[in-house]
């Protein structure tokens, strides 16, 4: 992760009509991965700026987008700035998502206020876990876990509930991934990479 780059996770809760939220989302160079999740969030995003001026923008962007009935599209946005990528997937790209149709994928949202070790080495030596974000605010990390038997992800979760540290876990099932590493699919299905200003840094 580049120290030169912000990086943040943003949870965004909207209405029924997605449309033009997804569309901005989409096309927009900031947006680097899109997950429409399960739970109190609508999607989880990743996404990368220059600098705090940019993530302003594109915040103020985000709130101003209307549905055809003239309020506001996102009900609530939440931004938590990653502080480290403590593990991360490699040459992994849309296409390797498009394949996974009978896995689970879930992001875990884990508040450990103290202590990090033992879940950290817990988390990386597991190999259903595939990227570990280290994050600020209400939660202390984001956990991508992909597996295609939910009794290893219960397994996980029995080993990390014998972690005293923990005060909270939080699982958020991926319904589906919109947008991954700057490739997206279009209308006619066909995976299409945007031609301006590819940034290739990312998190997740």
């Amino acid at each position: 992760m580049s120290d030169n780059i912000l990086h943040a996770v943003v949870f965004i809760q909207n209405w029924g009509e997605v449309t033009e939220t997804l569309n901005f989302l989409r096309n927009n160079k900031h947006t680097i991965s899109i997950f429409h999740i399960m739970g109190r969030h609508s999607y989880l995003i990743d996404s990368n700026f220059d600098n705090n001026e940019q993530l302003e923008k594109w915040i103020q962007q985000l709130k101003a987008i209307k549905l055809s009935s003239g309020i506001p599209a996102i009900i609530s946005l939440q931004t938590q700035k990653i502080i480290n990528v403590l593990k991360q997937k490699e040459d992994f790209g849309l296409q390797d998502y498009n394949n996974l149709p009978e896995k689970y994928h879930f992001f875990m949202m884990i508040d450990n206020p103290h202590h990090d070790e033992r879940l950290i080495n817990l988390l990386k030596k597991n190999e259903i876990v595939h990227s570990i974000l280290h994050i600020q605010g209400g939660n202390s990390f984001v956990v991508e876990v992909i597996t295609d038997n939910y009794n290893n992800y219960k397994k996980l979760l029995t080993k990390m509930k014998t972690i005293k540290t923990i005060n909270h876990i939080e699982t958020l099932e991926v319904i589906l991934v919109n947008k991954y590493r700057n490739q997206v699919i279009d209308s006619g299905g066909n995976l299409i990479y945007p031609q301006e200003d590819i940034r290739e840094l990312y998190s997740l």
